[in-house]
């Protein structure tokens, strides 16, 4: 398994798309999305219903007694905005790469969010600052050992990380692995598969404090279609893709 990692690892490193990319992509189309009443960003969700969708993930997801709070590719700060609702004590900071969707996120933030421009593999911050970090299926567009790296260096000793992201299939069959493929190259997003998350945990020397491999989220494409006829396919070869991949989520913590 260890080859395997590093295989994938300089696969990875190669794949993922350099920052100014990925940024000139989301402010390109962000706007698509806040037309269309998008409150995240995200394909796999627990409702349709956006409000409903937000109260879920904070009934999973809140980490008691969290007071300095990081949401790793917040879109335009909708989850931030919520739990910092429920969690007026905590202060919660927004990382982002795109200029545009900070812009959208701050017309409405409430005092205790704060918006910063920045990418996963290369944070803007000192370390030991957080003591919870969470990413809501962002966690794909950088390099993961990378990523994961710096979320210990910015991390407290005993901090916590949330991962919920899109993951690929460990054994696709040909149709499959050309889908995520596709993902890969025209959607930007690598969707790891649940044993590298698992290997770049270990490596990092995280504890894993819990690991659901395969949720039961709404993966309904029907709404990428309707954001594709909006503009979105000028964007993705006007293809929305097949899902060869799953919904996981990890829990881990800095020793």
């Amino acid at each position: 398994m260890f080859s395997d990692f590093v295989a994938y690892s300089v696969f990875y490193d190669s794949a993922c798309k350099d920052v100014e990319s990925l940024k000139t992509y989301w402010n390109g189309c962000t706007d698509i999305y806040v037309k269309a009443g998008y409150k995240v960003f995200q394909s796999g969700l627990h409702s349709n219903d956006f409000d409903k969708h937000l109260e879920i993930l904070h009934a999973r997801h809140w980490q008691q007694g969290s007071k300095k709070v990081l949401d790793a590719g917040c879109g335009v700060g909708a989850v931030a905005k919520f739990f910092a609702s429920q969690h007026p004590e905590a202060e919660f900071t927004c990382l982002n790469i795109s200029t545009e969707q900070i812009k959208e996120g701050e017309k409405t933030k409430p005092d205790n969010v704060t918006f910063v421009e920045g990418s996963y593999d290369q944070m803007p911050f000192d370390d030991d600052t957080f003591d919870f970090i969470y990413f809501y299926q962002s966690i794909g567009y950088r390099p993961l050992v990378q990523t994961l790296k710096e979320v210990k260096r910015v991390l407290k000793p005993g901090g916590k990380v949330l991962i919920s992201d899109m993951c690929s299939l460990e054994d696709p069959d040909p149709q499959d692995a050309t889908w995520i493929h596709y993902v890969q190259s025209v959607w930007h997003y690598m969707c790891y598969p649940v044993w590298y998350h698992l290997e770049a945990a270990k490596a990092l020397e995280f504890n894993v404090l819990d690991c659901n491999p395969n949720l039961n989220s709404i993966l309904d494409y029907s709404c990428w279609v309707k954001l594709c006829d909006e503009g979105l396919s000028d964007y993705h070869n006007c293809q929305v893709p097949y899902s060869p991949i799953k919904v996981a989520e990890f829990l881990l913590q800095k020793r």
